[in-house]
């Protein structure tokens, strides 16, 4: 079995079902491994951490057979605010990088 190795000095605020929201992305180029990040490894406010899951559980009412209906625009936006929102909390401890929605 493969070891991946991730870059932990980056976060990647990224949607996917179930998941945290926050990952640490593939050390190695061209990699597209992810390891998932919990809020409490990151001792994020509980503030924050509800607006994470809230915006997880908007991902987790997707539907991929119908992705035209899905509010991409609004939920990029969200994502977005999230992922400057960690940025300030974590400060230079990490990167912070967004997923694109487009």
């Amino acid at each position: 079995m493969k070891s991946f190795k991730y870059d932990k000095t980056r976060l990647l605020v990224w949607p996917e079902w179930g998941s945290s929201g926050i990952w640490h992305p593939s050390a190695v180029e061209g990699e597209t491994h992810v390891q998932m990040v919990d809020h409490d490894a990151l001792a994020l406010s509980p503030d924050l951490t509800k607006r994470f899951e809230r915006w997880i559980a908007w991902y987790d009412d997707y539907l991929p057979e119908s992705p035209d209906k899905f509010p991409w625009d609004a939920f990029g936006n969200e994502g977005a605010e999230l992922a400057r929102l960690l940025a300030e909390f974590v400060g230079d401890s990490y990167h912070v990088e967004c997923f694109k929605s487009d």
